[in-house]
C-alpha cells in the first residue's frame, strides 16, 4: 500500500516538473514588487516607519539634498533607521535642477533659445542682446554640457560618501530644461539649446546613460535608477495648450526622447517615471479617469518607442513616482491604481515636493 502511495506521489512530481510547475528549494523567489514612500530625513522617525510598514510599505526613498557635515550626519542617521526598521533603503538625488551649480556656474545652465512663447508666462520677461547676451533657464543645470556632466558626478560622490550601501539610487533629472525649445512647455526637455548660443560643451543623446553607468562604478553594490519625465502631448499643442500652438508634438520632441531613453534603456534594467499628475498639470478631463495621466505616462514607454523605430520599454522595468504632496489619500491609490492598470506595480509615493519650477534669466556671454 505505501509502495504504491510513494509510486503514485512520484509521478505527481514528475508531472510537475514536466510541466515547469515544480518549485526547488533553492529557486529564487519572484522580486517584491517595489512599494516606497519618499521622505527627507527630518521625516524619517520611529514612529513614522512603524507607520509605513504597517500601511504595507517595504521600503523608504531618503532624498539626499545637503554637502555640509550636519546634512551628512543627519542623512546617516535616517538610513541607519530605516534599516533597523527591516526596510529596503533607496536614494534620491537631484541631477539637472541644482541652484548651488547653477550660481556658481551660470554658463552651465540650460537656455531658452528658440521659441518665444515662454516669454507669455512671466511678467516682464528679460530681453537678451543677441550679439552678447542669452536667456537661460534657472536654476538648470543639465548633464547634457560635458562640464556639467564632471560637475554633477563630483557631487553624487560627495552625497553618497559615507553613507550606509542601499538597494537603489535613483537619479532625477537626466534629460535637459523646461521649455527647452523655448515653447513654455514644463515637460519639453529634450535638449539643452534650441538654438545657435553654446556656452559649454554639448554632450551627445548617450549623456544619461553615461552618466548613470558612471555612478554605478561610484556605488557598485546598488541599483543605479535614472528617473525620467515624458514630452508634450497632442492636446498641449493648442493655442490655448502648454505649447502655445508650437508644433512640439509632431517635432522633434519625442525623436529625441525616444534617442535619449533607448541609450538609457540599454544601461539599466529599471527607469522610475517621473509622473506627478497634478504638480505637472495633467490633472485634466481628457484623462478620463482619476489621476488617469498616470497610465498614459507610463505607456509612453512603450508607445512612443515603436512609433520612432526603437524598442519599448515593458510596464515591468518600470517604476511609478506619484504624486504624495498637496493630494487626498483617494488620490494616491487611484494613482497606484492607473499604475497597476499601466502595466506596473512598483511606485515611490513623494511626500515632500520635487521643486520642478525654472524662470528666466540674463547670461553674458563672448564671442
Amino acid at each position: 500500500m505505501n509502495h504504491r502511495r510513494n509510486n503514485g506521489l512520484l509521478v505527481l512530481i514528475l508531472a510537475a516538473i514536466c510541466n515547469g510547475d515544480f518549485v526547488r528549494a533553492d529557486d529564487p523567489k519572484p522580486a517584491e514588487p517595489l512599494r516606497a514612500v519618499m521622505l527627507l530625513p527630518s521625516d524619517v522617525t520611529t514612529a513614522e516607519l512603524a507607520a509605513l510598514k504597517t500601511n504595507d510599505s517595504n521600503a523608504v526613498v531618503l532624498r539626499l539634498t545637503g554637502l555640509s557635515d550636519d546634512d551628512r550626519q543627519r542623512e546617516v542617521a535616517a538610513a541607519k533607521r530605516i534599516l533597523k526598521a527591516e526596510l529596503q533603503l533607496y536614494y534620491w538625488i537631484e541631477i539637472a535642477r541644482c541652484p548651488d551649480l547653477a550660481n556658481a556656474h551660470p554658463e552651465w545652465m540650460a537656455s531658452l533659445q528658440g521659441h518665444s512663447e515662454w516669454r507669455r508666462l512671466f511678467d516682464d520677461p528679460p530681453e537678451p542682446d543677441k550679439n552678447s547676451e542669452v536667456v537661460k533657464n534657472y536654476p538648470w543645470v543639465p548633464i547634457l554640457y560635458e562640464e556639467a556632466f564632471a560637475a554633477h558626478l563630483q557631487r553624487v560622490r560627495r552625497l553618497l560618501e559615507d553613507k550606509p550601501t542601499a538597494t537603489g539610487i535613483f537619479l532625477n533629472d537626466l534629460q535637459g530644461g523646461p521649455s527647452a525649445c523655448g515653447c513654455g512647455h514644463h515637460l519639453c526637455r529634450w535638449t539643452a539649446d534650441y538654438g545657435p548660443i553654446k556656452t559649454a560643451r554639448p554632450t551627445g543623446d548617450d549623456a544619461a546613460a553615461r552618466f548613470v553607468q558612471a555612478v554605478s562604478k561610484i556605488a557598485p553594490d546598488s541599483h543605479c535608477i535614472p528617473v525620467w519625465a515624458t514630452e508634450c502631448e497632442k492636446h498641449d499643442g493648442a493655442d490655448d495648450g502648454l505649447c502655445a500652438g508650437v508644433g512640439c508634438f509632431k517635432g522633434i520632441c519625442w525623436k529625441a526622447w525616444t534617442s535619449q531613453l533607448t541609450s538609457v534603456a540599454e544601461q539599466s534594467e529599471q527607469i522610475a517615471v517621473l509622473a506627478p499628475f497634478k504638480s505637472f498639470q495633467r490633472d485634466l478631463p481628457v484623462y478620463d479617469k482619476p489621476a488617469g495621466w498616470v497610465t498614459f505616462a507610463l505607456k509612453s514607454f512603450q508607445t512612443f518607442p515603436v512609433a520612432n523605430n526603437a524598442r519599448p520599454v515593458p510596464a515591468s522595468r518600470l517604476i511609478a513616482v506619484l504624486q504624495g504632496w498637496d493630494v487626498s489619500p483617494p488620490e494616491i491609490d487611484a494613482q497606484i491604481q492607473r499604475a497597476a492598470e499601466a502595466g506596473t506595480s512598483n511606485y515611490v509615493v513623494v511626500r515632500t515636493k520635487i521643486d520642478q519650477s525654472w524662470q528666466p534669466r540674463l547670461h553674458r556671454f563672448t564671442e
